[in-house]
């Protein structure tokens, strides 16, 4: 371990070694250790050990900034921890997480769960801190952990039912509950007051889909966006333009099937855009069963992406790059929000980016493609499909998958070239401007 002089200059010059986390010996002070962080921030630290033989373990008593604290001070606080272990017989740092998780709230416990698990693990980590911010933190942050109660819960579970939803009860249970046992499994509680409890609303399967004659009018309205002027974009009001990302994500759901979250945060390098079977490559990383998934492109869809790449930013790696930021894409969010004001201006009923997936697989179905291939275009995870084929095939079915599009998207080429009344609403819809 690299060692410092127990000089307060040579502390505030410590540096990260190599860029990655390091943790400094301060000579001549025994149990004292400096942390540098990878970005420079300076932390205290004592060092000591409880038990002996087999059962010792080391510990890591946190002093705090080494800005803020002088060396002089901090070595005190090590010395006295030492006494307190090798005199005393006791814990400095179990007593002092004992003593923060008797006075812990819920808001507290919240953003441990989040920084030191969700961020790190969860893809949801953004929809749960939504979650906590809208239902959770205005009443109900500010609650002690340790004096909670199962009926306080039901309480709080059946408030949040009348000024929301029962669905949004249940979810707001969920969090809580996932949250609450991540406390528990680090020994911040001792047990979850919110398992097991009642739900007061029952989830039913969405059966939203696009008529022929919508699908048309939505198709048209972003084909008529193409000619508006940037003036729309300024103005807040019916007609608005949608951004050229906006609606190529929108086209690319009615004609690929795939989620939300897959279409707006595709890669440059997951597409092979080239040869005669183009197809696109969705890593595990970014699908919802965590399996590898090739999406065939027929022509439209190739067309479709083939414009947005040329359309990004060259250092961005993403397709549909952030206006803001060209590191990070465009939000499903944004997405969501983008598609309602369209679809409320059209007059469609209210229908969602996810209803584009299933209108699509319901158009296959009207096309007599069997189940188990719209099952594999949509990526949906049967318990047919064996582990072979899940993990180590990775070209399972891209035959029947590229037929099963090049049908549906065959019939989506017909039905825009009907006439009806679909460029009549578009119309109205850009002359409202």
């Amino acid at each position: 371990m690299p060692t410092l002089k127990a000089n307060h200059r040579q502390v505030l010059a410590a540096k990260p070694i190599g860029g990655k986390k390091t943790r400094y010996r301060i000579a001549g002070v025994p149990g004292l250790w400096l942390y540098v962080s990878p970005s420079g921030v300076r932390t205290w630290y004592a060092r000591y050990q409880i038990g002996s033989g087999k059962t010792r373990q080391e510990r890591w008593f946190r002093i705090g900034d080494a800005t803020s604290i002088p060396l002089a001070v901090a070595t005190d606080k090590a010395k006295s921890v030492d006494v307190e272990v090798d005199v005393e017989d006791r814990d400095p740092h179990a007593e002092r997480e004992l003593r923060r998780a008797d006075t812990m709230t819920v808001g507290q416990l919240f953003e441990e769960w989040h920084t030191r698990y969700a961020v790190p693990k969860l893809a949801r980590a953004v929809t749960d801190e939504t979650t906590f911010r809208c239902h959770i933190k205005p009443s109900f942050a500010k609650r002690k952990v340790r004096e909670l109660t199962r009926l306080d819960i039901g309480r709080f579970r059946d408030e949040v039912a009348k000024k929301a939803t029962p669905l949004t009860s249940n979810r707001v249970m969920v969090l809580l509950s996932r949250i609450f046992n991540w406390g528990l499994d680090e020994g911040m509680l001792e047990f979850n007051p919110a398992a097991r409890l009642r739900k007061t609303g029952t989830r039913k399967p969405r059966e939203r889909v696009l008529t022929h004659g919508n699908i048309v009018v939505f198709w048209n309205a972003l084909a008529h966006m193409e000619t508006m002027t940037g003036e729309h974009m300024a103005r807040a009001e019916k007609g608005r333009m949608l951004s050229r990302s906006t609606r190529s994500i929108l086209r690319l759901l009615l004609l690929t099937g795939q989620r939300r979250s897959e279409v707006a945060g595709a890669l440059k390098s997951e597409l092979e855009l080239q040869g005669t079977e183009p197809v696109w490559t969705i890593p595990g990383s970014r699908t919802k069963n965590g399996l590898l998934h090739r999406v065939p492109l027929c022509p439209k869809a190739r067309e479709e992406f083939a414009r947005a790449v040329a359309a990004a930013p060259p250092k961005s790696p993403y397709v549909f790059a952030s206006p803001e930021d060209p590191k990070a894409h465009v939000t499903p969010l944004a997405i969501t929000r983008a598609m309602a004001r369209l679809v409320g201006e059209l007059g469609i009923p209210t229908v969602s980016p996810h209803d584009l997936r299933r209108t699509v697989g319901t158009e296959m179905a009207r096309l007599g493609i069997p189940v188990h291939v719209r099952s594999l275009v949509l990526n949906h995870s049967p318990q047919s499909r064996g582990i072979t084929e899940a993990v180590y095939n990775r070209y399972a079915y891209d035959k029947e998958k590229r037929e099963a599009l090049a049908l549906w998207e065959t019939a989506l080429t017909a039905l825009l070239a009907k006439p009806g009344p679909g460029d009549e609403a578009a119309d109205g819809l850009i002359k409202a401007a």
